[in-house]
């Protein structure tokens, strides 16, 4: 096919393609064009008019109605198909008086008719009329190709950032397939951010936030969190630390109307704890055993102030096998049906009232959602993520063989009075001393069996809380609530830690040791808690157990020894987690 403009191929004012079955009809037609000065083309046939169509792109077709195997009209809607966003004017010639032939005609795509037998001032003047649409069209568009192709090419520009951005966030994301998650943005970019990653004990971090607006102004702000996010939680760094370097690089990245509400939860590598902080998102929920806990806003979004307020610390409520978190952003709420009302005062409530425990609520939510949204179109983005608290939602720290390191080390570590409810991970108190070199394999279980056996002497030994709080349907809140307000009322005592490493010829061996001035407990209290539903506490310390070579208690409680010891002999057991 010519490349050549059809005005400079055609010569004069252009070329028209004259569709007439009739031999007789279509050599005067073309003619009258010819004294015009148009150039012509003739096809007894609409699959031949096609065929020309397709090959010499004319400027005008004049289409008789009445032709057999393919009519005017079906040739006509193929021309206009074939013609795309082209703008190539159809004339009907017909001697249909009729006005469903006329209207028949025009909804094929004909952009005007005339009535058999016609004279040649009406020719003329339809002809005149329509080279003016035409060369309207076309110079609109001509007009219009420098912005059309600019944003072309800045929708492709934008569908390979977000395929990028997606891939760089998503991929970075743990535990996805043991998740229920459902985003949808409300542009292509969207201002909702959903990040897991597991903790060095094994247990799980999650992220959902939600960036002021939407689009890419909404999203610019995810990858600095989301490189912090990982980096931080894969090293054990504490929940508040997390946050309050988030906050700070948002609040130098993003202007002064830009924020991040988000909430933050960190689930143990027992699964028996949870860890939650909420700034600015709606209210999360956890489904118990015996209740629906509301886990509400308590804290500003990130990135308004350049630090984190005094006193902002992260809530912790107990959890047990079977329970379900449900997490989402505000755009699930605000999301309107066709008489403008939000999804958050229509089914939603309903749907969580009859969410039932070690159920999931993501597929019936999806379900209400897509009916209550029906033929509208989102408004802002939408992110909702559910946590199923089972034994495969954790990474299970395994003991593999691994170089140990050359020379052995002892550290030690003292607590007192308004610090003992500050001891911070393994990882950042004892990597900047190079003191975990060689033992990354081993860091997960360290950290498990430092966290169990600090709370123990804290909570037990110190603050003598009793374990039986958390018999009664609520005793996971009481009894953390009660931890909480221990520590903040500014109880007074010691505690110490010491860890010592050992290289041996073939592994190495850890020794932890905790000492504290409380009152001692009876550790025999635990024996079995494991196995009992009506006595679900212990089951830390059976963890501890079966990790280690050894677990000794003296003077009566206020002493612990656990000895974990690695051989690159023998394989070493998976760590069960409940």
């Amino acid at each position: 096919m010519s490349t050549e403009p059809r005005s400079a191929r055609a010569g004069g004012r252009g070329l028209v393609l004259v569709v007439e079955d009739d031999p007789v009809d279509r050599w005067l037609l073309s003619r009258m064009l010819q004294q015009e000065g148009f150039t012509t083309l003739e096809a007894g046939s609409g699959p031949e008019a096609l065929s020309l169509f397709e090959s010499e792109r004319p400027d005008l077709v004049f289409m008789d109605a009445v032709m057999p195997r393919m009519d005017g009209f079906e040739t006509t809607r193929r021309i206009k198909a074939m013609a795309g966003l082209d703008f190539v004017p159809v004339i009907f010639q017909t001697a249909l008086r009729d006005e469903e032939s006329l209207l028949r005609g025009i909804q094929s795509g004909a952009d005007d008719v005339l009535i058999k037998p016609f004279s040649l001032a009406v020719l003329r003047a339809r002809i005149l009329a329509m080279e003016r649409v035409r060369d309207l069209h076309r110079r609109i568009v001509a007009e219009n190709r420098p912005l059309a192709e600019l944003l072309e090419r800045e929708r492709q520009e934008q569908a390979l950032a977000e395929r990028v951005f997606s891939r760089a966030i998503k991929n970075r994301n743990v535990a996805t397939d043991q998740l229920g998650l459902m985003q949808r943005p409300a542009a292509m970019f969207s201002g909702d951010l959903v990040l897991t990653q597991h903790l060095p004990d094994g247990g799980l971090r999650v992220l959902v936030g939600d960036f002021t607006g939407h689009g890419l102004a909404a999203a610019i702000g995810a990858l600095p969190v989301v490189d912090a996010f990982h980096a931080m939680t894969r090293k054990g760094v504490e929940d508040l630390d997390v946050l309050a370097e988030i906050n700070r690089k948002l609040y130098q990245l993003l202007p002064t109307e830009r924020f991040m509400a988000a909430c933050l939860m960190s689930i143990s590598g027992s699964g028996q704890e949870l860890r939650w902080w909420n700034a600015g998102m709606p209210s999360a929920w956890l489904r118990g055993r015996d209740a629906l806990h509301e886990l509400a806003s308590h804290a500003l979004p990130l990135g308004i102030l350049p630090e984190l307020p005094d006193g902002e610390t992260p809530h912790r409520i107990g959890l047990r096998p079977g329970d379900g978190l449900l997490i989402f952003s505000d755009g699930l709420l605000e999301a309107r049906d066709r008489t403008g009302i939000p999804f958050g005062h229509s089914r939603f409530r309903h749907l969580l009232d009859a969410w039932r425990h070690a159920h999931a609520i993501l597929p019936e939510l999806t379900v209400a959602l897509d009916a209550h949204c029906l033929e509208t179109e989102p408004s802002d983005d939408i992110a909702i993520l559910e946590i199923p608290l089972n034994a495969h939602l954790f990474a299970v720290p395994r003991i593999v063989n691994s170089p140990s390191t050359t020379g052995g080390w002892t550290w030690s570590l003292e607590l007192r009075d308004a610090h003992l409810g500050g001891l911070r991970s393994v990882e950042s108190m004892l990597r900047p001393l190079g003191f975990l070199d060689g033992l990354d394999a081993h860091l997960g279980a360290l950290e498990t069996i430092v966290a169990e056996l600090y709370s123990n002497a804290l909570e037990h030994g110190i603050l003598r809380l009793p374990s039986s709080l958390k018999a009664t349907p609520d005793g996971f809140d009481v009894y953390y609530s009660r931890r909480a307000d221990l520590l903040d009322a500014g109880c007074t005592g010691w505690l110490g830690l010491e860890i010592s490493h050992e290289p041996l010829a073939a592994g190495g061996r850890l020794k932890i040791r905790f000492r504290d001035s409380g009152e001692g407990f009876d550790q025999t209290d635990w024996v079995g808690a494991e196995s009992s539903p009506a006595r679900p506490w212990g089951r830390g310390i059976a963890l501890v157990r079966e990790l280690c070579e050894s677990l000794t208690y003296l003077e009566g409680g206020r002493q612990v020894e656990a000895v974990y010891r690695w051989s690159s002999n023998l394989p070493q057991p998976a760590i069960p987690i409940e």
